[in-house]
């Protein structure tokens, strides 16, 4: 798909969780101006919440309802954006789908997670999905890497 074909250019999957929302109101108050972000999650409701609470930029973002466990959910998710952030764990349990839908619609990846053994599985299992469809799947983009990082820093100094 081009990036012309796709409705947003970011889609926020997680959006009414902890994470999720002090991640939407971080984008509300720093994305571009004319960024087409969307919102997503589980429940239409609780996301529709996290938007009210957010600055009036963010009021009109279109919100999306998916669920991890769905495919057909997740590839219309991944098809209609250029970028998912997903704050959506424990990675193990909710990731893959989506890691598998991103490369296979060649989208953009970022997450937070600090699950090794998800990160090993989502390589081993996407990595040439991901290279053929032009797809970039970042993990560890957040908090929940920094105690790895320091861990292998703090190694690397002994």
């Amino acid at each position: 798909m081009t990036s012309a074909s796709r409705t947003h250019d970011l889609i926020l999957f997680g959006a009414s969780g902890f994470v999720g929302a002090l991640t939407a109101k971080h984008l509300a108050e720093h994305a571009p101006e004319g960024a087409r972000i969307a919102l997503a999650g589980r429940s239409r409701a609780k996301v529709e919440s996290v938007r009210a609470t957010l600055p009036a930029l963010a009021h009109d973002w279109p919100i999306v309802e998916a669920d991890a466990s769905d495919p057909e959910a997740m590839r219309e998710l991944a098809e209609s954006t250029k970028v998912i952030v997903t704050t959506v764990g424990p990675y193990a349990r909710y990731g893959l789908p989506v890691v598998a839908a991103c490369a296979a619609a060649g989208t953009h990846y970022a997450d937070l997670t600090g699950e090794v053994l998800f990160v090993r599985e989502s390589a081993d299992s996407y990595h040439e999905v991901a290279k053929a469809s032009g797809a970039k799947i970042t993990h560890a983009c957040g908090f929940d890497s920094i105690p790895s990082d320091l861990g292998v820093w703090l190694t690397a100094e002994q």
